[in-house]
């Protein structure tokens, strides 16, 4: 059964997608290649804002550090994707990936305590290398400026906070690191997404970090200096 599906905005905070469901499957065994064709190789209708969404299944079997260290390695070496698929394919391949709908999702993998958190450590750091190396070039629609909405709005809600200490602190602490070589790429792009993420971390260096930025970028128009200072403050939308 092949099933179509429409992007969701936001849901308790959380990004996600409305599906049919079809069959479990088991991705234990998965293989690199075929990991990356079931993010992005879905067939897009003409009418844009509709996928192919067979993959987004309930009950999936997979292994989480393999899926983990599949994201690693694509994240590390993403070019590829831009001969491979459309440009539709990547922005809801990547908004999949940041959404917790799928159950292997990169924002699920990170998410899940059981694994080890020098694994999920790896993940976000190989973000920046993304950003770098594909996001610059490119920005695609909203899923790159999303990126780090998606994945820090848990301590912007109190779902997490730094306080609890734990993860809720430690996985603080990697985000805003991440974020800040992704706020230091000669791209406002990546800048802009970057500073979007800072508004919703809640990382308490984070005006810190901001008005250093400021003070290395003074080129920057109005609109992005104001956008950089209400992300100090955390009130980016």
């Amino acid at each position: 059964m092949r099933a179509n599906q429409a992007l969701v905005r936001v849901r308790d905070g959380r990004y996600t997608f409305s599906m049919e469901l079809r069959e479990p499957s088991d991705l234990t065994n998965i293989p690199f290649d075929e990991f990356v064709s079931l993010i992005f190789d879905r067939d897009i209708p003409p009418k844009a804002g509709r996928l192919d969404a067979s993959f987004y299944d309930v009950g999936v079997e997979f292994d989480a550090q393999k899926m983990c260290a599949y994201y690693v390695q694509l994240f590390h070496q993403p070019e590829f994707l831009v001969s491979r698929f459309t440009r539709q394919q990547l922005e809801e391949g990547f908004w999949a990936i940041i959404g917790h709908t799928v159950e292997w999702s990169m924002a699920n993998i990170i998410d899940d305590s059981n694994l080890p958190l020098s694994s999920r450590k790896d993940c976000i750091e190989s973000m920046a290398v993304l950003f770098e190396r594909l996001f610059a070039n490119e920005p695609l629609d909203t899923s790159v400026h999303m990126w780090w909405d998606s994945l820090c709005n848990a301590w912007h809600r109190g779902h997490r906070n730094r306080e609890r200490g734990g993860e809720d602190l430690e996985l603080q602490d990697i985000f805003f690191q991440t974020l800040s070589k992704v706020l230091a790429i000669n791209s406002w792009i990546c800048q802009g997404a970057a500073l979007h993420g800072l508004g919703h971390l809640h990382h308490p260096r984070t005006k810190e970090l901001v008005n250093r930025y400021l003070d290395e970028n003074p080129s920057l128009n109005t609109g992005q200096k104001a956008y950089a200072l209400a992300a100090a403050e955390f009130q980016v939308l």
